[in-house]
Formats: C-alpha cells, sequence, structure tokens
C-alpha cells in the first residue's frame, strides 16, 4: 500500500508544473489540454518511481531499502523541480537529465540510507 503513496507524489508535481505553465480557464478545451500535459508530465516525472517499485518488488528489497529509495527520489525530484522552476533560461529543462542521471545514484544512497535506519531502530527496540 505504501508504494501507492510513492507513486503519486509525481502526480503532484505533474499537476503543479501543467498548471503553472497556462492561463487557466473554465472551458473543456482548457481542461483537455491540461489532461494530456499532465498525463505526459507524469510518466516523464514518475518513471524513475516505477522503475524503482518494480525492482524492489521483483527482488523482494526489505520496507526500509524501498521507502529509502522512493525518499531519495521524491528528495531529487523536488531539488530539481525547485532549481528549474527558479530558472529563467530557456536551456532549464536540461536540469531535467539531472533527474534522470542521479536517480540510480540517489536510489543507492537511500537504499543504503533506509536500511541502516531500519538496522537502527531493531537495535534500538531491542
Amino acid at each position: 500500500m505504501y508504494y501507492l503513496a510513492h507513486l503519486a507524489l509525481p502526480a503532484f508535481v505533474a499537476l503543479i508544473m501543467a498548471v503553472s505553465g497556462t492561463q487557466i480557464e473554465l472551458s473543456i478545451s482548457w481542461v483537455t489540454r491540461i489532461t494530456e500535459k499532465l498525463a505526459e508530465l507524469y510518466m516523464i516525472f514518475a518513471a524513475p518511481h516505477w522503475i524503482w517499485a518494480a525492482i524492489s518488488g521483483h527482488f523482494e528489497a526489505s520496507k526500509g531499502a524501498t521507502v529509502g529509495g522512493f525518499i531519495g527520489l521524491h528528495l531529487l525530484l523536488f531539488l530539481v523541480w525547485f532549481l528549474v522552476a527558479q530558472s529563467n533560461e530557456s536551456h532549464a529543462a536540461n536540469g531535467w537529465f539531472i533527474y534522470f542521471l542521479g536517480a540510480p545514484i540517489v536510489i543507492a544512497i537511500g537504499v543504503v540510507t533506509g536500511r541502516y535506519v531500519a538496522s537502527w531502530k531493531t537495535r534500538q527496540s531491542a
């Protein structure tokens, strides 16, 4: 169940990005444009999340490792989104390459951190 919460977070970022780039109107054509843009942006932003969900599910990773990987991805997503949103340059979209190239590294760091926190909690409760 916790997978769904982690896979929904990129949808919020995609919604913010889709709505922020347009003039808000209350018309069918505006809703259609936003919906098409939202689906495209979600697939872009959530691709590393879905890949990590598939990998961690296939290899039956522990909950601590899985959540650690997701949290690392969330932090990277918000960091890159913030940096791109702050830039006025037309090449700021290249910042999303950092997201895709940095995702495996951040997942690995998150997994190690998540496993360490889970083992630390186990040692503290014993």
